[in-house]
C-alpha cells in the first residue's frame, strides 16, 4: 500500500500543532481555497515565481487528487471483502474435491492426483495456496482437472468452480488496478501539496512584511486560523 501522509517525528509534534499552515490533507484543501480567493481579490499581493491563477490550478489539482483518492480507496475495501468470501468458500468446498477423488481412485491413491486439482502441501495439510496468485493459478487447474477425471456434473463441479474462477480472476485484476490507481493519485496529490506548502509559507512572510502591525488578523482573513486545524 503507499502512504498519504509522511511520518511526523515526536520532536515535531508540538511544533506542527502551532504552525501557521495545515498538516491534514483536508485541511490544507479548505485553507488553500480560501487562500485563492483571498488573493484573487489582492493582485498587488504578488510572488516573483507564482501567481494566483496558477496556485488555484495546483488547489484544484490537489483537491481533485485526494477526493479521488478517497473514493478510489473506498471502493478497494469492497474489492478486499470479495476475496475474503471468495477465500472462505473455497477453502470451505476443497473437501468435496478430495471426496471426489476418494471415491474414484481410493483413499489411499487419492493424494497422487491432488496436485493436478491446485492442492500444495502446507505442513502437514494439503489445501489451496493462501497466496492470492498462486490461489488463482491453482483455481486454473481445479477448473481444467475436474472435466480431465469426468466430475464436471458433479454438485460441486465444473459450474461451481468455474463460477469462483471467474469472480476470483475479477476480484483480483481490479485490486490490482485499483492499488495502481491509489498510487498514483496519491503522488499526483502529494506533488501538489509540496507546492502548496511552498506558496502558503512565502505567502504568509508576504502578509507580515506587508501588514506588520496587523498582520495576525490579516493572515487570519486569509483562512489561517490555526486553532480550525
Amino acid at each position: 500500500m503507499v502512504s498519504d501522509e509522511t511520518p511526523v517525528p515526536a520532536t515535531e509534534t508540538k511544533k506542527r500543532s502551532t504552525a501557521n499552515t495545515p498538516a491534514a490533507d483536508q485541511n490544507k484543501k479548505d485553507v488553500s481555497q480560501t487562500v485563492v480567493a483571498k488573493w484573487k481579490l489582492n493582485p498587488g499581493i504578488t510572488l516573483l515565481w507564482t501567481t494566483a491563477a496558477e496556485f488555484e490550478q495546483t488547489v484544484k489539482q490537489f483537491a481533485d487528487s485526494l477526493d479521488e483518492r478517497l473514493t478510489t480507496g473506498g471502493g478497494r475495501a469492497s474489492v478486499t471483502n470479495e476475496l475474503k468470501v471468495l477465500d472462505t468458500i473455497i477453502n470451505k468446498h476443497a473437501d468435496y474435491l478430495k471426496g471426489y477423488l476418494k471415491d474414484k481412485y481410493d483413499k489411499d491413491n487419492a493424494p497422487a492426483y491432488y496436485p493436478q486439482f491446485g492442492f500444495v502441501k502446507n505442513g502437514n495439510s494439503i489445501i489451496f495456496p493462501k497466496d492470492r496468485n498462486n490461489r488463482h493459478a491453482s483455481l486454473q487447474l481445479t477448473v481444467k482437472a475436474l472435466t480431465e477425471h469426468g466430475f464436471e456434473d458433479k454438485k460441486y463441479g465444473l459450474a461451481f468452480w468455474q463460477d469462483l474462477l471467474t469472480r476470483y480472476d475479477a476480484g483480483l485484476k481490479l485490486s490490482v488496478s485499483t492499488d495502481g490507481n491509489v498510487a498514483s493519485l496519491v503522488s499526483a496529490k502529494n506533488e501538489a501539496s509540496l507546492q502548496i506548502q511552498k506558496t502558503l509559507n512565502a505567502l504568509i512572510h508576504i502578509l507580515k512584511g506587508n501588514y506588520p502591525d496587523t498582520f495576525k488578523s490579516v493572515l487570519r482573513e486569509w483562512g489561517f486560523q490555526k486553532e480550525k486545524y
